[in-house]
């Protein structure tokens, strides 16, 4: 099955942009069922509830093609003034395809380290489930070796399986993410959806 996805900036191995025909009609969908941020002042992980999940899914052309879980079509909500450490996500997941639903500022940062550079610390995998972190992560220490500031209403297809974090900080609002994950994550990388995706 052919799929047109449309590359605005091809970032490999860290990250891939890209736009397709119907982009708006999924994000503003999203859009129109963000929860009530009143209560959320560091980071929230909102899972949509299952007709919601159904809805989206039927809207991301590569639903058609990648198996994604059903149960976890959600939402990263990161509140103002606020970042999160390095990690690697799940326990095994390979990659995540987001597609930013509120980027208000250019402020927010998504940075990838090396694993060289990182070696030193302790890893944190007592919730393997969700995360491989870094333990007393200071980014000010370390230089990245790729840095993403994501635009507004657009498709990523993002490396989880290097050391990255997200940071907050300097905004002064919300930046909600739409991110999906394969329903066998262990066996599927980032350069095997790259191929899916974009054919290359």
């Amino acid at each position: 099955m052919t799929i047109k996805h449309e590359i605005i900036e091809d970032s490999s191995p860290y990250y891939i942009r890209f736009t397709h025909p119907g982009i708006k009609d999924l994000l503003d969908y999203c859009h129109q069922h963000i929860p009530d941020l009143s209560d959320i002042k560091v980071f929230q992980h909102y899972i949509f509830p299952w007709e919601q999940s159904q809805k989206i899914l039927s809207l991301v052309p590569a639903a058609k093609v990648i198996p994604f879980q059903q149960d976890r079509v959600s939402l990263f909500i990161t509140a103002p003034g606020y970042a999160y450490t390095a990690h690697k996500d799940g326990a095994n997941h390979r990659f995540s395809l987001n597609y930013t639903i509120r980027v208000l500022d250019n402020k927010c940062k998504t940075s990838w380290y090396s694993d060289e550079d990182l070696k030193e610390y302790k890893i944190d995998d007592v919730y393997n489930s969700w995360s491989r972190e870094i333990e007393g992560f200071d980014n000010s220490k370390h230089t990245p070796i790729k840095t993403m500031i994501a635009k507004p209403y657009e498709g990523v297809l993002v490396n989880t399986d290097m050391w990255h974090d997200w940071d907050n900080s300097n905004s002064n609002n919300y930046r909600i993410v739409l991110t999906l994950r394969h329903k066998y994550p262990a066996d599927n990388y980032f350069n095997d959806v790259r191929r899916t995706l974009f054919g290359y």
